[in-house]
């Protein structure tokens, strides 16, 4: 219970510092010369295309993604080690939750923490919804078209940057799992 408690004191820190940090944070980029793509911080670009990251989850949402965690994390040791999540895991592919695995385990030390859990879902499921507001014929597939037409990014040099940066394969289109390794990364402050 104490180790929920610390948890719970460092999410609403972090949210109170968020916000009173984070509140012009859209306005400051939007006042920025917008050259290239090397003139933004990656967490800038992700704000462009309309991510909101902690501003844009409730704490009922957060105690659902802490209830989620709780179900896989059956030692109760207040992380998720590779045999709970990996191995053990009931929903989706192996592949697939070794992808989410990795994408958590923010510090590498082989193991999920509750707080690097949150933090995943929070990043995930917010671009999952923004990629879904830009895929104009919802087939799972963003062109580069549909991309620039969605209209996140005024300045078109500056758009079709960051859509080379999110085709790490150069084809032009964007699946989830290409699109979220990318974009989890920016939304961390990490350059990809």
């Amino acid at each position: 219970m104490k180790f929920i408690n610390k948890i719970k004191i460092v999410v609403v820190t972090t949210l109170i510092a968020l916000f009173f940090t984070g509140c012009n944070t859209t306005n400051k980029i939007a006042k920025k010369k917008l050259k290239d793509i090397t003139s933004l911080k990656p967490k800038e670009i992700v704000i462009l295309l309309g991510a909101r990251i902690w501003d844009g989850v409730s704490e009922r949402q957060i105690e659902n993604y802490r209830r989620v965690f709780s179900f896989g994390d059956t030692d109760k040791d207040g992380r998720h080690s590779k045999k709970e999540y990996i191995e053990n895991g009931r929903y989706m592919t192996t592949q697939a939750r070794q992808g989410i695995f990795k994408a958590s385990d923010a510090n590498n030390d082989g193991f999920v923490t509750q707080s690097e859990y949150v933090e995943n879902r929070i990043i995930t499921d917010e671009a999952k919804r923004i990629f879904n507001e830009m895929d104009a014929d919802q087939n799972g597939i963003l062109t580069d078209f549909e991309f620039f037409t969605a209209g996140k990014i005024k300045e078109q040099n500056l758009a079709e940057e960051i859509f080379l940066a999110l085709d790490s394969n150069g084809n032009k289109e964007l699946i989830i799992p290409e699109y979220l390794r990318v974009w989890g990364k920016w939304a961390r402050n990490i350059s990809p």
